[in-house]
């Protein structure tokens, strides 16, 4: 069977499936291509303009070239379209053409060299990028060719130029074109086409489509029993109560039969996206290392304004302590070891920064004396406001609870508490109002200093929960994981914001993604997958409580053989969104919606027609 020459064409538009950006995106392989073998990726070679070019820049560049304005086009209007350029694959592989993915050296070059001369002589000056493709199983080139066609000559005799996609690819032309690639390729022992032929391309969406239905055929679903008949002299009541029983026990059994076919599906669905997500974060690497650069910047100049700020208390420590001890009104004795500040502290009744800022205020006028007794009231009273004084375990618990709540960053939470009673959960939400009237919510600083009340009622058997409420992000809870597990979700790219061992060998980790870069949909339906592959395979809600840290978890299956209970403990806090989980999120959106599947390969560049 001779080799036949391949040309497709597909429009390019402002707005849809194949836009500008997704059809470079396609070319320049800054999206996810599941034909593509990522391993052969360097070997693509851009044949007309730059793998950096903006693929939109160089269209409307080409238009302003030619006199007309982009913003001006027709909303609908054809802005470019993608040429593919192939041969039947046995063309690259004649001495083993069933020899998936493999292409003679010599061929591709003498298939590359034709096709550029054949787009330059068809669309010269019209064909903004070209790229020849060698990471699929048959090497082809994408040529993106703006579709501009001469007009009237004006009053000033100046040739014209229109954009007419419907025009320059119209049926006549098109079979114009195909037969001129197929006398291009003559040469090379290609042909003859079948004129008129009616095989139908298969397109990628329908490729995928196919083989994620043969992926995921199930078994036949499950079958529901008979209900059990009424006996001839059993009662309505009696029978009723078997009936709805008998519903009991087979949503039951349905439930268990279904499981495993969710948790499967759940794993193929979500190691489908996090593959496609890390292709698009390698394109991100660049900007993260200019982001890095920056950063580093900034942490030079944070150091030198913290070398500034320990110069400036140096010299407060060292300020006389005879006219600091004038200006407090003590006429005490000194400690061998005191300094200014530490005076202060101990006379004035104030913490550190307190005392610095007193010294930096009052120390060396001649009225510090008098301003110190004229404010002795306010500063009492300062005091008798002040947050409460903690144990020592609760500072411990404070300052865990400060870092695990600086990394949620949330602006509110809600704070429940959550006990066990027989063999129900009874939660108990700390900001519950009466009816009509609004919950109350916790800011950052008040569930911190609810912690002697949280400390209270977690030695009372209950299990201390918050809520994240935010409008910027969402806080999704990957629970129950092993050590494995997580360590599995590092390797795909995710980077928790907090992890938190509840139990030995049990953690909760918590993904913090921007509300503004992802469908709620499409977040939920990957939550549930999620859990479902590596954690909680019977979580639901997206918006989820986990554990505040610091405190005991108090189910009885963790009771210790002294009777304790193990501490939540925090093991990671860093304030930072998740980008793979983004990335991953955007996969299952282009999914559900067929973006990924808008482009088959990938473009090169040309002239004006004849």
């Amino acid at each position: 069977m001779s080799s036949k020459p391949i040309l497709r064409v597909q429009k390019v538009k402002d707005k849809g499936r194949s836009t500008p950006e997704s059809v470079g995106g396609h070319i320049a392989r800054t999206r996810p291509c599941p034909a593509a073998d990522a391993a052969k990726t360097h070997l693509n070679r851009v044949l007309i303009g730059r793998q950096a070019d903006d693929l939109r820049d160089r269209i409307d560049a080409t238009m302003r070239r030619a006199g007309l304005e982009p913003e001006s086009r027709r909303a609908d209007a054809t802005v470019a379209n993608d040429l593919m350029l192939s041969i039947s694959p046995a063309w690259f592989r004649p001495d083993d053409p069933e020899r998936y993915g493999h292409a003679e050296t010599a061929r591709i070059e003498r298939f590359r060299e034709v096709a550029v001369d054949w787009i330059r002589e068809n669309f010269q000056g019209r064909c903004v990028k070209a790229t020849l493709h060698l990471d699929e199983a048959t090497p082809h080139i994408h040529a993106v060719v703006v579709p501009l066609l001469p007009a009237a000559p004006g009053p000033d005799g100046q040739t014209r130029w229109r954009l007419s996609g419907k025009e320059m690819f119209n049926p006549e032309n098109l079979v114009r074109y195909q037969q001129s690639w197929e006398d291009a390729l003559r040469p090379l022992g290609v042909g003859p086409r079948t004129p008129r032929s009616r095989t139908r391309h298969t397109t990628l969406r329908e490729f995928y489509s196919v083989l994620e239905a043969s992926r995921n055929e199930s078994p036949a679903p499950p079958t529901v029993g008979a209900p059990p008949e009424r006996g001839t002299f059993e009662g309505r009541a009696t029978h009723g109560e078997r009936v709805d029983a008998w519903r009991k026990t087979e949503a039951k059994r349905l439930r268990a039969e279904r499981r495993p076919l969710e948790i499967a599906a759940a794993r193929g669905r979500l190691y489908d996206a996090e593959r496609r997500a890390n292709g698009e974060l390698r394109a991100d690497l660049v900007e993260a290392h200019g982001i890095a650069d920056r950063l580093r910047a900034q942490i030079t100049d944070a150091q030198r304004e913290a070398e500034r700020s320990k110069a400036e208390v140096a010299a407060l420590r060292g300020a006389p302590l005879n006219a600091v001890a004038e200006a407090l009104g003590f006429a005490g004795t000194i400690g061998a070891k005191e300094n200014a500040i530490d005076l202060v502290k101990r006379v004035g009744g104030l913490d550190y920064r307190e005392s610095v800022a007193w010294l930096a205020q009052r120390f060396g006028t001649d009225s510090a004396a008098a301003a110190v007794r004229d404010n002795a009231a306010p500063q009492v009273e300062a005091l008798a406001t002040s947050p409460p004084v903690l144990t020592k375990a609760e500072t411990v618990k404070r300052d865990l609870v400060a870092q695990q709540l600086d990394a949620l960053a949330a602006p509110a939470y809600r704070v429940t508490v959550m006990t066990q009673r027989d063999d129900r959960k009874v939660a108990k939400n700390l900001g519950k109002a009466p009816k009509g009237q609004p919950e109350r919510l916790w800011s950052r600083d008040e569930v911190i200093a609810m912690i002697p009340r949280l400390t209270a009622e977690n030695m009372r058997g209950g299990n201390i929960f918050v809520t994240p409420l935010d409008d910027a992000a969402w806080h999704v809870l990957a629970d129950d994981l092993s050590a494995e597990r997580l360590a599995e979700m590092r390797r795909e790219g995710y980077a928790p914001a907090t992890v938190v061992e509840t139990s030995p060998g049990n953690v909760q980790a918590v993904l913090k993604v921007p509300k503004d870069r992802v469908d709620k949909a499409d977040t939920n339906t990957w939550f549930k997958d999620l859990n479902r592959a590596r954690g909680d395979d019977q979580i639901t809600g997206l918006i989820h409580p986990f554990r505040l840290v610091g405190f005991e978890n108090r189910k009885e299956r963790h009771r210790q053989p002294d009777g304790r209970f193990p501490f939540v403990r925090l093991r990671e806090a860093v304030n930072r969104f998740c980008a793979h989980s983004v990335a991953v999120v955007a996969a299952y959106a282009a999914r559900r919606t067929g973006e990924s599947n808008e482009m088959g390969s990938d473009p090169p560049q040309g002239r004006k027609p004849r």
